[in-house]
């Protein structure tokens, strides 16, 4: 739990500069606090924001993940422990660059996951509402027992039949059954 008893996220951290992802890297793994300042703040929107590191600032946006992706953990190097679900992308770009809009990033964490939503999801079809309401109407009749306005309801039965010469078979309707 952190502070003020709300949960812990887990965001991935995506610098497109490479240069400041090397000092990233190597400030966070040797925890060089002492020689690099590292700040994040955040606009009105908590969408938008700035990471400051040794007086520098780089654009940076908080973006949804295509998909929800597992974060696990292992103590011994053989079990793996599941520890969150990260469904947020923390996008960091070169000095004075523009970030993309929208709320979300375009592709995943891996390379197969790229423009995930444009390959694997369809969208949604353009139906008119006065074409869904019609449908609508004339299955609640169909449910009822009556027929769609415009059309009639015809029974026939029919039986399967074997010609005994040819050995085929096929359905004929069955004489005088017709309602």
């Amino acid at each position: 739990m952190a502070e003020g008893g709300g949960l812990e996220e887990l965001f991935v951290l995506r610098v497109l500069d490479e240069a400041l992802a090397d000092k990233l890297h190597r400030i966070l793994r040797e925890e060089l606090t002492v020689h690099g300042h590292i700040e994040l703040t955040f606009a009105d929107n908590n969408q938008d924001g700035v990471l400051t590191v040794d007086g520098m600032p780089y654009p940076v946006k908080l973006l949804n993940l295509p998909t929800v992706v597992e974060a696990y953990k292992t103590y011994d190097d053989i079990n793996l422990v599941k520890i969150n679900d990260i469904g947020q992308l923390l996008l960091v770009g070169p000095p004075g660059s523009t970030l993309p809009e929208g709320p979300e990033c375009a592709d995943g964490v891996t390379p197969p996951m790229r423009n995930a939503r444009q390959r694997h999801f369809k969208p949604l079809p353009k139906v008119d509402p006065s074409e869904v309401a019609a449908v609508e109407r004339d299955l609640l009749a169909l449910l009822s027992g009556f027929a769609p306005a415009g059309m009639s309801i015809t029974d026939v039965e029919e039986e399967f039949v074997v010609d005994e010469e040819t050995g085929e078979g096929s359905w004929r309707q069955v004489k005088g059954k017709d309602k």
